[in-house]
């Protein structure tokens, strides 16, 4: 039994580092805007704070940010202050949000990688331990490769959508 949870915490470090390289090789600069607010009587938005940081920075020093807010809500003790966050992409400008379409691209990658690792590590076996092993015409492997298609496939297409959308969002830019 406390093998199978150490095969699953191994596995989802795996994916875990996978997702780290795969989002590294993308290019992904992990940013977030931060907005300390309230809503007035007449449902307006009041921006007390805005921030545009790096994610990392604003894991690393939440206490800054908490300590803001809370100063806020002691200057308007009448008013809910909010905080508000939003993770997106510096270079390209589109959101990092769960499931949006950036971290869908680099989870496809990371499958892909692991995928790609874990044929190989079939091939080295097989040729190991199997004398009459034949890449061709080995069902297992011919299906699994058809699914690793699919997943490049798949992961293609959201590349371009990714571009489509980068060159959409310059253009409203500009």
């Amino acid at each position: 039994m406390k093998k199978h949870r150490q095969e699953d915490i191994s596995g989802w470090l795996e994916d875990a580092k996978a997702l780290a390289r795969a989002e590294k090789e993308l290019g992904i600069e992990k940013w977030v805007i931060l907005s300390i607010e309230y809503q007035s009587k007449d449902y307006r938005r009041v921006v007390l704070y805005q921030y545009d940081l790096p994610r990392d920075l604003y894991e690393k020093y939440r206490w800054v940010v908490r300590w803001r807010q809370a100063r806020c809500q002691c200057l308007h003790p009448r008013e809910t202050v909010q905080l508000y966050h939003s993770y997106y992409d510096k270079r390209t400008g589109l959101k990092t949000d769960f499931n949006s379409c950036l971290s869908k691209l680099a989870a496809s990658k990371a499958q892909i990688t692991i995928a790609k690792k874990r044929e190989q590590e079939y091939l080295i076996w097989q040729r190991q331990n199997n004398l009459f092993f034949d890449e061709n015409i080995d069902e297992e492997l011919i299906k699994y490769r058809e699914k690793l298609k699919k997943k490049e496939d798949n992961y293609n297409l959201l590349y371009q959508n990714i571009q489509h959308a980068v060159e959409e969002h310059l253009s409203i830019k500009q």
